[in-house]
């Protein structure tokens, strides 16, 4: 006779094992520190739960780490293909130009040369350059310099602090 053990279908959640810690503490604490059979057998089976809950989310942030680092890949490969297509394009164009033909039919496809739509292009004249631009015609950008604030606020410019402050590092996960 086979028997087939099988785990419990609800799952419990990564905080939701943690709270059963922090359970286990005040009970630790309402024994004065004394560990009985239920408190090390509650003990053992979340030690081992979190560490089961643990170990699937490090497998599943490597896969999908995986998974994307495979996603650029081929994002790559397809930005080099994407810029063979364009000399292509830009070849058949040319020679199409070149023969004075708008449009030419193959046994598969039809290939035509159009005029872009939208705005017409605007290009400066030689020797234009944004500063000889009167204000009407130049766009401006402001955004603040954090740089500049980040290192006034640390010398303690109190100035600086009416605008900002300083915020603790950040922390990051690392897997091994």
């Amino acid at each position: 006779m086979n028997t087939i053990s099988t785990k419990p279908t609800t799952k419990e959640s990564l905080f939701s094992i943690g709270e059963h810690f922090y359970a286990l503490e005040t009970l630790l604490i309402e024994n004065e520190g004394e560990i009985d059979e239920t408190i090390d057998q509650w003990l053992a089976e979340y030690e081992a739960k979190e560490e089961d809950k643990v170990d699937a989310y490090c497998y599943l942030i490597q896969k999908f780490e995986e998974i994307a680092a495979e996603a650029k890949r081929l994002a790559d490969r397809s930005s080099g293909y994407q810029k063979k297509a364009k000399t292509l394009k830009d070849r058949l164009k040319l020679y199409l130009q070149n023969r004075g033909k708008d449009k030419l039919e193959t046994g598969r496809f039809t290939v035509t040369v159009n005029f872009n739509g939208g705005m017409l292009p605007v290009v400066l004249n030689e020797g234009i350059t944004v500063d000889s631009l009167p204000d009407e015609f130049v766009k401006v950008y402001r955004e603040p310099d954090m740089s500049s604030l980040r290192e006034s606020i640390l010398r303690g410019n109190d100035q600086a602090l009416q605008f900002g402050r300083i915020l603790p590092r950040g922390t990051h996960l690392r897997i091994k």
